[in-house]
């Protein structure tokens, strides 16, 4: 990331950030980085029900905003940040959801921060991925850039979608199939949400199980 940070800064380009998988689960400072807009949504880590888009605006993004003339009446930022003036949305917003987001914020406040949030992820992801190791379960981690969220995984002896029904339907656990061209060859494992070390337990218990029965 800071590498796209600093050719933007060289090309004087404007810099927009997708950070819905990351936010509160990554390090992320957008001062630091450069970053114009940061985007989340109520879901993954927030740990809400999808339906709440949230945007970060640096100075420069709120000076663009203001001199640019939207031909979007319902993305119009304007309106937005003058209705944000009164504590309100342009439109009827998503009140239960607003809700469960502030007491999610809350809850993470109590606990410790932000940071303390990514580094609960964080010790997750390490516990999972160490023992998928200790374990020698036939699977590759494919992405040389890891983020807390997810590991994705690349089965070496079974399709990772026959996997994903086997632990659904035989072990009532719940992974991420992948679609299209990587149906049969990546699944995934998350690491946001209301998750525990002993989550993690049952899913490996379940993948050694199946080790020992020839179907990994």
């Amino acid at each position: 990331m800071q590498l796209i940070s600093d050719f933007c800064k060289r090309n004087k380009l404007f810099l927009i950030v997708d950070c819905i998988s990351t936010f509160l689960a990554d390090p992320f400072n957008m001062a630091e980085l450069g970053a114009d807009i940061m985007i989340t949504g109520s879901q993954k880590a927030l740990a809400c029900p999808p339906g709440i888009a949230v945007m970060a605006l640096s100075p420069m993004a709120l000076q663009r905003i203001e001199k640019k003339k939207c031909c979007c009446q319902y993305f119009d930022l304007k309106i937005a940040l003058k209705n944000a003036e009164r504590g309100q949305t342009p439109w009827t917003p998503a009140v239960s959801i607003l809700r469960q987001i502030n007491a999610r914020l809350k809850e993470i406040d109590v606990n410790g921060g932000v940071e303390a949030e990514i580094a609960r992820t964080a010790a997750l992801a390490n516990y999972f991925r160490t023992k998928l190791v200790e374990l020698n379960l036939p699977f590759e981690i494919v992405s040389e850039s890891l983020s807390n969220a997810v590991t994705p995984l690349h089965p070496t002896t079974a399709s990772a979608y026959d996997i994903f029904c086997k632990v659904k339907d035989e072990y009532s656990i719940w992974i991420c199939p992948n679609g299209g061209e990587l149906k049969d060859s990546i699944f995934r494992v998350g690491h946001i949400g209301c998750l525990t070390f002993a989550d993690y337990d049952k899913l490996l218990d379940a993948f050694v199980d199946m080790k020992n029965n020839d179907f990994l």
